[in-house]
């Protein structure tokens, strides 16, 4: 048996004034679609949880406790599997220095994306078909206002 490739990262989310906002990427190998921050697993990491962990902070500069990680999302593919935690920014009070305009400053870009930046859920960008259902159950999620 073939072990898939997995990998792991986190939907940072903003709620703020009867709006809500994800934060999404969009890869320098990529023309039009977008995406979560995330990465595969490495030797390194004992949980998914430390996978997603890493790959954000070397994403998007932006350190986050693993408590803070909450509701997972997973989706299997033909060949990679994704797992997405969400994240509150509210949960962040530093998280404000790293953005501007919703984009984040290109000294936190690592040189794996293009940019990085926060989308209103009623009006996404196109997305990797990789990560739609992961997508489509989050702003499920998100909508529902239980967070």
């Amino acid at each position: 048996m073939i072990n898939k490739i997995k990998a792991y990262g986190i939907a940072l989310y903003i709620k703020k004034n009867n709006s809500t906002k994800l934060l999404l990427c969009k890869s320098i190998n990529s023309n039009t679609k977008w995406g979560f921050l995330k990465g595969v697993e490495d030797d390194n990491d004992l949980t998914p949880k430390q996978t997603a962990q890493r790959e954000f902070e070397e994403e998007s500069g932006i350190y986050i406790q693993q408590n803070l990680l909450t509701k997972y999302f997973y989706q299997e593919n033909e060949d990679k599997d994704i797992g997405i935690y969400l994240v509150n920014a509210s949960k962040l009070d530093y998280i404000n220095k790293f953005f501007k305009n919703d984009y984040l400053l290109e000294k936190y870009l690592c040189d794996e994306n293009e940019i990085v930046k926060l989308f209103d859920i009623n009006d996404l960008p196109p997305f990797k078909k990789k990560q739609i259902k992961l997508l489509s159950h989050i702003i499920d999620y998100l909508e529902k206002d239980i967070l």
